[in-house]
């Protein structure tokens, strides 16, 4: 190879390279994070959630300034089974709405040793509600709210998406006056029926720490589960789900969008062959969010 055809290579490498670090620095010098934000108390136990906001770093007092235009805005919601992770573990799930622009609020809800369901719904309304509380300080744009989780999360996200009001499902003394709505939910290989999911695990040691009085079962696992509040007006949703997933059978899925279609609610269904619990190698990822934004796009946001 000749000296030029080697510096003109070269070159090509180089800006091919500074071209790949512009996503990053970019959302470097548009992007503010505030961490470990306490949104709910309860009893002694601290809720937290991250914000990301598009904002510029001042270099001087007030330090920051947020965009002036409001944002669309994820509400992400770790997995975990109900009873482990923290919402540090899926930070780099929420890249790709940061390159787009949006505001990102990550929360941390109550783990099943810490409170049985309904507590880890009623903590997911609650961040919804403080969203609501300070949309005009990070210019969250509340009409277009997205609501996504995966696994345990994408259950919380379906839950927190698809309660009509928070009268069965609350915290005493935090009372949520307003209507909460969201615009779409992502849902990735989530839990739609949890009776159907605790059958097949049968783990009664599990069922007990999901419900506290087993008596309570299948009242608990009625108000719990997404099936069981499919409804005409409900918002558009899209899930994502490997067909030999082990853990979250597709079966969840399949029957979530069976239903949401007899009533007429926009849905789809991404199935990726082959894969079992979330282990997308990232040209399937790729293709996946290509089909998310198109989907967004679809429904306004």
């Amino acid at each position: 190879m000749s000296i030029l055809r080697m510096k003109s290579l070269l070159i090509l490498l180089l800006a091919i390279g500074l071209r790949a670090a512009e996503p990053a620095t970019g959302l470097q010098a548009q992007t503010i994070t505030e961490p470990d934000i306490t949104y709910l108390k309860v009893g002694n136990v601290e809720l937290k959630l991250d914000v990301y906001a598009p904002a510029r770093q001042l270099g001087e007092e007030p330090w920051v300034r947020y965009s002036e235009a409001r944002k669309p805005t994820l509400l992400y919601i770790h997995g975990g089974g109900w009873n482990s992770l923290s919402k540090a573990v899926r930070n780099l799930n929420l890249l790709p709405f940061l390159q787009r622009g949006w505001c990102v609020v990550n929360i941390d809800y109550r783990l099943l040793g810490q409170a049985p369901f309904p507590a880890c719904i009623a903590d997911c309304r609650q961040a919804l509600n403080w969203i609501y509380e300070h949309a005009d300080k990070y210019k969250f744009d509340t009409a277009r709210i997205v609501v996504s989780g995966e696994s345990a999360g994408g259950h919380l996200a379906l839950m927190t998406g698809f309660l009509p009001c928070d009268e069965q499902i609350r915290i005493e003394g935090h009372p949520i006056t307003r209507p909460l709505r969201v615009a779409a939910i992502i849902n990735w290989y989530g839990v739609s029926d949890l009776d159907r999911l605790m059958k097949g695990w049968n783990s009664e040691g599990y069922t007990r720490l999901m419900v506290g009085d087993l008596a309570e079962k299948q009242r608990l696992f009625q108000l719990c589960s997404p099936l069981q509040h499919i409804a005409s007006g409900l918002p558009p949703v899209i899930s994502i789900h490997g067909d030999q997933d082990p853990v979250v059978p597709i079966k969840q899925s399949i029957l979530l969008h069976r239903a949401l279609d007899k009533v007429q609610v926009k849905n789809r269904l991404l199935t990726v062959k082959g894969r079992k619990h979330g282990d997308f190698d990232e040209k399937e990822l790729a293709g996946l969010y290509a089909d998310i934004w198109k989907f967004l796009k679809e429904v306004g946001i």
